[in-house]
């Protein structure tokens, strides 16, 4: 192997090396014959050549030791997977001159030594997780890290932490999936991301074309047909989509050209009319009628997932948009203006002339933000005082105690029992789910909590067309009514239609509570 590297493209071995050795040097930091070293190193521990293979390549190779290989085996399409794949790995080398294969020098006594050690059970167990991870990383191009353990843990009887050793450690999964971290705006710095690693250089367009597209909602879990997509790129189950392939396989230039472009154009879910102008334009077509070849296409595209509508369909997504239409008809017939659903101008004050010295007094006795002042403050930002927020209700029991009896303001008694029933608030996350008339229902858990705003309707900040929304607030007593804190953190996440519908449907079914 070493001998025939420098025939090799720099970039090809490259990119294999990046993938295969954890701390790789830089591309003009290391030559082709100290790329394949490194990979050969890691290949000593033959543990290293089980985690890097599935069950289907492990076979093969054992075929390949034992000589038990067909002739011109580069010929056998049903072999083709596992060839590429161990020829990619640098376990498996071609020998044209006779169509067949073998297995380098270098690391053959290593190969059989794996061979000769493997647990075919443990590797099934291994390829039933990986097919499902690195088939749905396949089908959504990229995914966050967190919320991708959540979706495998739910479909799994293994927990989160099992999921999270395994995508960092298993040589399988970090071969077909790139993990690092980045910043994202409105989620937070340095979340941890995964891409699949063909379409790194899709980046970019990925993001670009999932905040275009992206529909929120939750599908039906195919388990199948990632493990199918994992082995053959597309779910060959599918009728439409076996159509498809099968006219490409008739057409070479389709067959060793189109496949990538078709893929990368259902990951995007971009114009096809501008695919099949490229299509179009491949020389060998020039005299071919391409219009039934193109039905074909629309039919096998529309039942492909697509990373950028969040892993649906654009058949999917076509039902999802007209129910959100639907939805959104109901709603603008269903809401009715806020009135009264706020406390009076004299409460209203009142109120914050309580919170705004619990803020301040918090602020000294825990020396947060010195030289701030909060007490009597009027247009004070909230992001500038939101971890002074966030200590005050983690110690209200201590803080409020102490500053009834400390009562730095000097409050009437009507004040400090009022400060008191600060004690009784509900900090957390919730549905902001429906306005009535008078009031703003909040969900969380079993409970409907009907609010009031503070200086005016809550439907004058968050606008209905945006209802059902998840946010983080304080909900509180004040006055013989519940009002919430006047500060509200939004998630930045689209809920969709049934989570929409899911919650206007428990609010239907709710108690609602008006006292703490």
């Amino acid at each position: 192997m070493l001998e025939i590297v420098n025939n090799l493209r720099k970039d090809y071995v490259f990119e294999q090396y990046t993938r295969i050795v954890v701390n790789f040097k830089d591309y003009e930091k290391t030559s082709r014959k100290q790329m394949i070293e490194s990979i050969y190193k890691i290949y000593d521990d033959y543990e290293n050549i089980l985690d890097i293979c599935t069950t289907r390549e492990l076979k093969f190779l054992e075929k390949v030791l034992n000589k038990k290989i067909e002739e011109n085996i580069l010929s056998n399409e049903q072999c083709r997977w596992e060839i590429n794949n161990l020829h990619d790995k640098f376990l498996l080398q071609f020998d044209h001159t006779n169509n067949g294969v073998f297995i380098p020098d270098e690391i053959k006594d290593k190969v059989k030594e794996a061979i000769k050690n493997v647990d075919w059970t443990i590797t099934k167990n291994k390829d039933e997780i990986n097919e499902v991870l690195i088939g749905y990383c396949k089908v959504q191009g990229s995914v966050l890290l967190k919320a991708f353990l959540s979706f495998v843990t739910n479909i799994s009887d293994m927990d989160e932490e099992f999921f999270y050793y395994h995508i960092y450690n298993n040589k399988l999964f970090r071969y077909y999936v790139y993990l690092f971290t980045e910043d994202i705006s409105g989620i937070g710095e340095d979340i941890e991301v995964g891409i699949y690693q063909d379409y790194f250089y899709l980046k970019e367009e990925l993001d670009m074309a999932r905040k275009k597209q992206g529909i929120a909602g939750s599908f039906p879990i195919n388990i199948e047909q990632y493990k199918t997509i994992f082995y053959n790129d597309f779910d060959i189950n599918n009728k439409k989509i076996k159509r498809l392939l099968n006219e490409v396989n008739k057409i070479p230039i389709l067959k060793y050209l189109g496949v990538d472009l078709i893929k990368e154009y259902a990951l995007l879910n971009m114009d096809r009319n501008q695919l099949k102008e490229k299509i179009s334009s491949f020389y060998s077509l020039r005299d071919h009628d391409l219009t039934e070849f193109f039905n074909i296409l629309d039919e096998a595209m529309d039942e492909m997932p697509s990373g950028a509508l969040n892993g649906f369909t654009p058949n999917q997504a076509k039902e999802i948009n007209l129910e959100s239409k639907k939805l959104k008809i109901q709603k603008e017939k269903s809401y009715v203006k806020q009135q009264n659903a706020c406390l009076d101008k004299k409460d209203a004050k009142l109120f914050y002339k309580i919170y705004l010295a619990l803020l301040d007094y918090t602020n000294q006795l825990y020396k947060i933000k010195k030289n701030l002042k909060i007490h009597k403050q009027q247009d004070i930002n909230p992001l500038e005082i939101m971890d002074i927020v966030e200590k005050f209700w983690e110690n209200k029991e201590e803080v409020i105690t102490e500053f009834c009896l400390a009562n730095p303001y000097k409050f009437n008694d009507e004040e400090i029992n009022l400060t008191n029933d600060f004690k009784k608030g509900i900090r957390g996350v919730y549905i902001l789910a429906k306005y009535e008339k008078e009031y703003t229902a909040f969900l969380n858990e079993d409970k409907a909590y009907m609010v009031k705003g503070i200086n005016c309707n809550i439907d004058n900040l968050i606008s209905y067309k945006k209802l059902p929304i998840a946010l983080i607030t304080t909900i509180l007593p004040f006055k013989n009514v519940l009002v919430y804190d006047s500060l509200i953190s939004e998630f930045n996440i689209q809920m969709g239609n049934e989570f929409e519908k899911m919650a206007l449907n428990e609010y239907s079914k709710l108690m609602k509570y008006y006292h703490l």
